[in-house]
């Protein structure tokens, strides 16, 4: 192998390397968050989907607790939708790139 294909094959794995690199700092970085239909409830999840933040209104008087807490898990499971929509979306841009290099 001659000095310049080395130097090609360096880049080569360099450039895939930083593509890894960036995308696997998206996932490490990904968040979702989601505010309920009626304001009440707003659920940050991180990149897979596990709760990191759940903030409650401030008036919640007369809110019914069984509806509140449905509020919450469907905002909880919006949000992990999005952040796995959006791990898809890296993913699969990851693997777009790799293929195509």
């Amino acid at each position: 192998m001659s000095g310049r294909e080395m130097d090609a094959l360096v880049d080569q794995a360099t450039a895939r390397l930083d593509v890894l690199d960036g995308a696997l700092s998206a996932l490490e970085s990904l968040r979702a968050e989601v505010v309920s239909d009626d304001g009440h409830v707003r659920v940050e999840v991180d990149g897979n989907g596990s709760p990191t933040g759940l903030w409650l209104s401030d008036s919640l008087l007369g809110v019914d607790s069984a509806a509140l807490a449905r509020t919450i898990t469907r905002t909880a499971h919006l949000a992990a939708a999005a952040a796995a929509e959006e791990r898809n979306r890296i993913t699969s841009g990851l693997f777009d790139t790799l293929a195509t290099r």
